[in-house]
């Protein structure tokens, strides 16, 4: 097992030793810095990854790249890549054209191209697009061009904004939807449709003056859409907005 201080360049590590690595090896790439062994957990509030790459175990050369979306055949797309090298590095950089990587985790995961299922190789998960800090936005008033991109609250990623409009077979089973009037000046807070009735909640606020202010808002309302008597964080939300200028709509789990 390897122990270390300083993180290690992705263009260094190679596939092959990344199950050798000490967890939370902190491993660098392109600005960013990810910790090696911790696996990513949706069960958790954290977002899908776009791309999760694996290391081909028929070519040296190789890895093969999982897309996190179906084709019209209603398959998952997969690609097979050779790379110069094939270490953490390239494949980011390699990912990095298609769009811009805002997050990366190297761990192991079950690998889907084994039809039995029975191994779990080194991979690497990535998150691509622009990310813009909640702080960022504001909350009245025209507001910038967020479709695409991502939104990052207290270091939570958000899904892509639209995600559920792009991808119409997705559900959310949000608690909390949080709703910018056309006039951009106020905020409606409403239950999610699969919350109970008594568990539902209506709210307006007009003080708000960013994002970020809008989601700690919210937080006083979700443990009431989760029936908790304790107080709750935001766990996962993903936002919707049809262009520059355009009303947002929040939801909230």
């Amino acid at each position: 097992m390897s122990t270390l201080t300083m993180p290690l360049d992705a263009g260094t590590v190679t596939f092959e030793i990344l199950d050798q690595l000490q967890e939370h090896t902190p491993i660098s790439w392109g600005g960013l810095t990810a910790a090696a062994g911790r696996s990513y957990s949706p069960l958790q509030g954290e977002a899908w990854p776009d791309y999760t790459v694996f290391p081909d175990r028929d070519d040296v050369d190789q890895v093969l790249v999982l897309d996190r979306w179906y084709d019209e055949d209603g398959q998952r797309g997969r690609t097979m890549l050779r790379l110069p090298r094939r270490t953490v590095g390239d494949a980011l950089d390699h990912l990095h054209t298609r769009q811009p990587v805002c997050r990366f985790r190297a761990s192991q995961e079950v690998d889907p191209f084994d039809p039995e299922g029975s191994r779990d190789p080194p991979a690497l998960s990535v998150w691509t697009g622009p990310v813009i800090d909640a702080a960022d936005v504001p909350a009245t008033g025209p507001g910038p061009d967020l479709r695409g991109g991502r939104v990052v609250f207290r270091g939570r990623l958000s899904d892509r904004t639209d995600v559920l409009e792009d991808h119409p077979g997705m559900e959310a089973w949000e608690k909390l939807i949080l709703e910018q009037t056309p006039a951009l000046g106020e905020w409606v807070l409403r239950s999610g449709s699969h919350v109970i009735e008594d568990l539902q909640v209506h709210e307006h606020a007009t003080e708000l003056s960013t994002l970020d202010e809008v989601l700690t808002w919210a937080e006083q309302w979700l443990h009431t859409a989760y029936g908790s008597a304790y107080p709750m964080t935001v766990n996962s939300f993903v936002v919707s907005c049809a262009g520059a200028g355009q009303p947002m709509t929040v939801r909230v789990w």
